[in-house]
């Protein structure tokens, strides 16, 4: 049974409308942020891979450095194994002939390794871990070395003796805390094993003459070299360099094991212009997009209520309001379907004016949107005519009821009380099955009410 719907059913219906159009804002907003998301991980993605690329530049350059530095320190190296080897030789052509072995007899060799090579230190001959002779650079060292500390290297030495080779060694530390780097010769004579020979090169020389401090001021760099017994190590460089930044290069030689580590001053990345505009330019594209997107959503939401509604009073326009019709059709449940008509309405035109009769039609309409249910359908038909869809209606009392409440509508045009007259023909679903042939017998009914003298409702015939 159809009730007069009250203020509580008005606030409902405004409040539904506001909620649709607030849940179709939030989706394109929802939208429009999805997509920026979406455009500005792809946009971090491609950044973060140019930065890579940059970072590993600037890395391969780190081991560029470290690669000169480990070239140089081979040269040197190699050059005083082979200069301990010439010198073991001589010695041993002397064993040989049955002579004394001194380091006088190698003065001439020892003095041009002074001049070529600035970190040699000093050379000595011992014999069962005793001094035997030795031989220093004038005014630059004094002799600090303990020959006992040998004794510690018992396993590097027996095995260069065994091995009769050249060997490299060290950290070797002396008694004011130097570090050496020490090669070494096992010397013999006819009838075996004679006596070691001796080379000590100050580690931090050998450092500056592999080019360590010529490093660019771009660079810290931190080398730690460490003894085969892995008791005595020695450190050079920033030990702040040791971090998770840095290209690090793990190289050995002989007995000798040492790491070298480089990191850049600041960055391994230079600061890069075209990566930083890429960034700026990039974000603010994506934005802009998620902007368009969302623009583009509201107008489209716009454009699709407009398509669907009569651009004047707002209601569902003639094809939208059939399309629902036909789909209640098919839904099989039951329903009326009103024609509404304003009598007269060209008077209102002729004498008010056009504006006022636009005045007049949005008051007819805001009279029955306060007199129909919120499950009811309103649309405009055309010109001056309105249809209604009425579901779960099932008795024409319930239509002439509601056309006692919406017949005559009151209007103020020009300062002059006007009344809208209304003509109304109805049919119930149950009279035909086709949308089409429902909404003809509305319109026949709705011409015989205004044969019938206008501000009428007819329901059969």
């Amino acid at each position: 049974m159809w009730q007069k719907p009250d203020m509580h059913d008005k606030a409902l219906r405004y409040e539904a409308h506001d909620r649709q159009e607030k849940s179709q804002i939030l989706l394109a907003l929802l939208q429009a942020l999805l997509i920026t998301a979406c455009l500005l991980l792809i946009t971090y993605t491609l950044f973060d891979g140019w930065r890579e690329r940059l970072v590993e530049r600037g890395r391969q350059a780190g081991r560029t450095e470290l690669l000169g530095i480990r070239k140089n320190l081979f040269l040197l190296m190699g050059n005083q194994e082979m200069f301990t080897a010439l010198f073991g030789q001589r010695l041993e052509e002397s064993l040989a002939a049955g002579l004394d072995v001194n380091l006088s007899e190698l003065a001439s060799y020892l003095t041009y390794l002074e001049h070529t090579h600035p970190s040699f230190a000093f050379a000595t001959i011992t014999r069962e871990s005793v001094l035997t002779d030795s031989y220093f650079r004038q005014g630059l060292h004094a002799f600090d070395f303990d020959v006992e500390t040998l004794v510690h290297y018992e396993e590097h030495i027996g095995y260069t003796l065994q091995m009769q080779d050249v060997t490299l060694d060290g950290p070797l530390q002396g008694e004011n805390g130097t570090s050496y780097l020490v090669s070494r010769y096992a010397l013999h004579d006819p009838d075996g094993l004679w006596g070691l020979l001796t080379l000590h090169f100050d580690f931090k020389q050998v450092l500056n003459e592999a080019g360590v401090e010529e490093v660019g001021e771009d660079y810290r760099v931190f080398f730690t070299f460490v003894h085969g017994s892995d008791k005595e190590s020695f450190d050079w460089g920033d030990a702040t360099t040791s971090n998770e930044e840095a290209v690090v290069m793990d190289l050995s030689y002989s007995l000798l094991k040492w790491r070298m580590q480089i990191v850049p001053t600041d960055s391994w990345i230079e600061f890069s212009l075209p990566l930083f505009l890429y960034g700026i330019v990039s974000t603010l594209v994506c934005i802009a997009i998620g902007v368009f997107i969302y623009l583009y959503q509201i107008k489209f939401q716009i454009f699709k209520t407009r398509s669907r509604t009569d651009s004047m009073t707002g209601l569902l326009n003639r094809r939208e309001f059939e399309i629902l019709l036909h789909q209640t059709c098919i839904s099989g449940e039951p329903f009326a379907v009103a024609l509404i008509d304003i009598d007269n309405f060209k008077e209102i035109n002729d004498v008010h004016g056009h504006l006022n009769g636009d005045k007049a039609l949005l008051s007819l309409v805001g009279n029955l949107k306060q007199h129909i249910r919120m499950s009811d359908a309103l649309a405009r038909f055309g010109g001056d005519e309105f249809i209604l869809l009425f579901h779960g209606c099932t008795r024409v009392d319930f239509c002439k009821r509601l056309f006692q409440d919406i017949a005559h509508t009151r209007v103020d045009l020009d300062g002059e009380q006007v009344e809208v007259v209304i003509s109304m023909g109805v049919v119930l679903s149950d009279e035909h099955s086709q949308a089409q042939a429902l909404v003809k017998i509305a319109d026949r009914r709705l011409y015989q009410a205004k044969q019938d003298g206008k501000g009428r409702i007819c329901t059969s015939g």
